[in-house]
């Protein structure tokens, strides 16, 4: 069960061609299925990454297209590790999976930035807006 736009149920964070973190178009596989470097374009890019070939199951394939895939990939390789993220995907339903490789993404980058609070900060610092707009409001 795959969804042809993966987009709509994340507001707009996946690329149409299916690669979530690499924002662009180009991805080497169709949709939500797990194409891998069946479609010709070379490799996903978590495989580019990792200097694999790229099977016809590839579990990133939908998710990391070849073009700034491999990028996003490095992250969260660097953070979580390829193997447990691969793990991680097999146990989530195949319609939930975008919205775990997006927030994997984000809390991968996040981290990075912020080695200490992470995506933390980042709420954090949200907060503190809201709460600042409210007492100039209430005020």
């Amino acid at each position: 069960m795959s969804s042809n736009n993966p987009s709509s149920s994340t507001g707009g964070v996946s690329a149409p061609g299916g690669g979530v973190c690499g924002g662009t178009s180009g991805s080497t596989s169709s949709g939500g299925g797990g194409g891998g470097g069946g479609g010709g374009g070379g490799p996903c890019g978590a495989c580019k990454f990792l200097r694999r070939k790229c099977v016809a199951g590839c579990i990133f394939a939908p998710y990391f297209d070849s073009e700034q895939g491999a990028a996003h990939f490095a992250a969260v390789h660097k953070v979580f590790g390829a193997s447990n993220v691969s793990k991680l995907l097999l146990h989530i339903p195949v319609h939930k999976r975008l919205d775990a490789v997006v927030t994997i993404c984000y809390e991968a980058q996040a981290r990075l930035r912020d080695p200490v609070y992470g995506c933390v900060a980042h709420i954090f610092a949200l907060q503190q807006q809201v709460s600042i707009k409210l007492s100039t409001h209430i005020t």
